[in-house]
């Protein structure tokens, strides 16, 4: 029987063997959900959408499990699979932007480690390593889109102004005042590295909220409230980016992430 592991929202199935296997499921997932693998010995090949890629040990799989592949792996082996709710498959399994990120070598290096280690992982810290896991998927497939633009240092002190101003003013108004520019030179700015003002203004708060809602200290709080905190102060309006971005409810995402089934 797979090991399996619950860290927060993110849960992981460790499975070993030692003869050859192939996978070609017959249910395919209701959602565009994401699947990400973590082989730690033996070897894989994995084909969707006509296109396939080969593994090794340490190396990591991304594919959708709402669309038909194949999955063969070589024994004897031992791989992890990795569930992450909020983590849509927007992209194709296979795209070259993705595999060849940058971020993409330094998540299968963590993926390995983190898969290696989780046996012995104490909740607490299992939850908030989970949370960073998840985190920097997001951002591997964020960054996945070409971008030839290179961070100047105005481009960092206006991310650094938003990241410690998360729950207060931060219309592009206000940004663009406290850096002494204009907005269309604000808008010009994050346009160069493919992102829109307020996009990331919602997608880092919304990183703020997940890591809330995950942690149990803060479980007495309301949604709305933690919603509201972090700048969101329409419940319904939040509600639907929440699920728009993340896949799931906010209140299911905390359930998951507090391991609780109601």
């Amino acid at each position: 029987m797979p090991d399996r592991y619950r860290f927060g929202a993110l849960s992981a199935c460790e499975i070993v063997g030692d003869q050859d296997v192939q996978v070609r499921p017959w249910r395919l997932a209701a959602a565009d959900s994401l699947v990400v693998a973590v082989l730690l010995g033996g070897e894989a090949r994995l084909e969707q959408d006509g296109r396939g890629t080969s593994a090794g040990p340490g190396e990591c799989l991304l594919y959708t499990g709402s669309r038909p592949f194949r999955l063969a792996v070589g024994g004897p082996y031992r791989y992890v699979v990795l569930g992450i709710p909020g983590l849509p498959a927007r992209l194709a399994a296979f795209d070259r932007q993705v595999t060849c990120a940058p971020a993409t070598r330094i998540l299968a290096a963590t993926l390995a480690e983190f898969a290696r280690q989780a046996p012995r992982l104490d909740p607490a810290t299992g939850r908030e390593l989970g949370e960073h896991v998840s985190g920097l998927l997001r951002t591997v497939l964020r960054t996945a889109a070409p971008c030839d633009a290179k961070p100047d240092g105005l481009h960092t002190r206006v991310h650094d102004h938003i990241e410690s101003h998360l729950a207060g003013d931060l219309r592009p108004e206000a940004i663009a005042a406290a850096h002494h520019i204009s907005v269309r030179y604000l808008h010009k700015l994050f346009q160069r590295h493919g992102e829109t003002v307020c996009g990331y203004v919602r997608r880092r708060r919304l990183d703020r909220i997940r890591r809330a809602l995950a942690d149990p200290g803060v479980a007495h709080r309301p949604v709305p409230s933690v919603a509201a905190q972090w700048g969101f102060a329409e419940a319904s309006h939040f509600g639907k980016l929440f699920r728009a971005e993340s896949g799931v409810s906010p209140r299911e995402f905390r359930e998951a992430a507090l391991g609780r089934n109601s």
